[in-house]
């Protein structure tokens, strides 16, 4: 389960099957609201899940969160720093199974990654972007993304964030 602080004042739209459900956020004064996403579990429909992870420029700032649905969907990502983003994704007709992927963040930054390729043996998809304040984004996302981050070896995940890559599990 990931879980996802969001301000009082966010409304979050999560894609699940064809359908928006709205989630509205109490406003609970003192703590932090918080938003538990469901179990990631990858099916062949529209409610298919994956785990999204990403690095955000050189500076160690990373997102994990999710992607739902099948040939479009949502996503749903918090950066290590708290901020949360949200957006959508689409599958192009373009060769490898590309696509795109739009997010804003509570933070008020926006970004937008291309799919370009997929790793045929775990079947991750890589992602390369760029935020509007000028960091570029490097996105993985598939049902064994950690074994393909961790070369074959789940608990070896790391993301390469940085010249010290970060451990994910």
């Amino acid at each position: 389960m990931i879980r996802l602080v969001l301000p009082a004042t966010l409304t979050f739209f999560l894609s699940v099957g064809a359908k928006a459900e709205e989630l509205r956020v109490p406003d609970l004064s003192d703590t932090a609201p918080t938003l538990d996403l469901p179990v990631c579990e990858n099916t062949r429909d529209q409610n298919n899940c994956a785990r999204v992870l990403a690095c955000v420029g050189r500076d160690g700032l990373w997102l994990d969160g999710q992607a739902r649905g099948w040939n479009s969907g949502s996503v749903a990502v918090q950066r290590s720093d708290g901020v949360v983003c949200a957006g959508t994704w689409a599958a192009d007709d373009g060769p490898l199974g590309s696509g795109t992927a739009r997010f804003e963040c509570t933070d008020g930054s926006q970004g937008r990654v291309i799919y370009f390729s997929q790793d045929s043996l775990t079947g991750t998809a890589i992602a390369r972007g760029m935020d509007d304040m000028g960091r570029h984004i490097r996105a993985w996302t598939g049902e064994n993304v950690l074994q393909y981050l961790g070369d074959g070896d789940v608990e070896a995940a790391k993301l390469p964030c940085t010249d010290a890559a970060i451990p994910i599990s």
